[in-house]
Parts: structure tokens; sequence; C-alpha cells
């Protein structure tokens, strides 16, 4: 593995994130897998082309889980998971992600919403291993290096969410999704 991949699979782990590196060919079932195992019964997925060059619509189909393409025509009620079933996946594919922090750098647009990682309670992310830089400032002067095509809304997602209160107890999931995965794709 490249020392970009090694670094961010490290810190992804130092964030409670859990990650895996495979070949693009073995990436659909891979993150089918995770899914299943965790008990997802619908996936939200991004319109990205990576997802169709993946073919993950008909992997998790036949894990038998219920597909849906962002915008998903849902209500709003639903889409926060105030309604409909609770074991929800979102499904990113980030723009960029930072090595030393274990971040996914999610850009929103039409066919990417800003909510994919937030709303459900599962967070997967189909991440291209050229996406990997070093820095935080190498990926934001990427993002934002062209004035005319920035995004309307940036996240970055480090791990699960998670919060603590006055006694410094931590809690996952209270802002977003309860479990992170990485499925780093070569080549």
């Amino acid at each position: 593995m490249s020392t970009l991949v090694d670094e961010m699979v490290a810190s992804l782990t130092r964030r409670k994130a859990s990650s895996e590196v495979v070949g693009r060919t073995s990436a659909a079932r891979a993150a089918a897998t995770w899914m299943a195992d965790h008990g997802v019964v619908r996936a939200i997925l991004a319109s990205d082309p990576i997802v169709d060059d993946i073919g993950l619509d008909d992997a998790l189909r036949r894990e038998g889980i219920d597909v849906l393409r962002w915008p998903t025509g849902l209500g709003r009620r639903e889409v926060l998971g105030l309604e409909g079933p609770e074991d929800v996946c979102g499904v990113t594919v980030p723009s960029l992600a930072v090595a030393e922090r274990g971040t996914v750098v999610l850009a929103a647009s039409p066919l990417h919403g800003r909510g994919l990682d937030v709303t459900s309670r599962y967070h997967v992310a189909l991440l291209p291993e050229e996406r990997i830089v070093a820095t935080l400032g190498e990926a934001l002067a990427r993002t934002f290096a062209d004035p005319e095509h920035v995004p309307s809304a940036v996240s970055l997602v480090s791990g699960p969410s998670r919060t603590s209160d006055i006694e410094k107890i931590s809690t996952l999931g209270a802002h977003g999704a309860l479990a992170e995965h990485v499925v780093i794709i070569r080549g």
C-alpha cells in the first residue's frame, strides 16, 4: 500500500471508523457486505459515476437492501430519519480525503446531498485512493482553488459522530452516523 493509504487507514482506526482497501472490482461487494453485516435495510446513494462504475446498486439488492438514489423523492421527515426504517446507510463519494486526520471531504452538489452522511445511522464512503492527500491545508486549497466552482457546502467527516458531556462521557452517533466505513478503492 502507498504511504498515504496506510496513513489514512491508521487515522480512520484512531477515529473509531473502519476501513478496507480493495480493487475496483471488489468495491461494491465490500460495501454491500459491510452494510448487510450491520443490519442496513435501506441505502441512500450519491448519484455519482463511481457508484455506477462499481455496480453498487446490484450488489446491495443481492443483499436484500432497498436502494434509493439522491435526490430520493422522500419526504423531509423520512430523509431525516424521523419516519421509515432506522437502519439506513448514506453512501458518499468524497471529493478528497486527508490522510493525517482520517477525514473525508464531502462537497455538496445537486447529485450529492449535504445530508447523506448525517441523516443516516450508518455512513459508507467510497474513496478512490488517488483522492487521498496528506494534509487538511492541501485538501482545502484544492476544494476552493477554482472560485467559479466552489461547492455550496463542504463537510469534513472524521469518523462516527460523537459528543461528550461535562463528565467527559462520550456518546457515538449524536449528530450524525453511528458508524463510518471507508472503502478505499485502488486502481
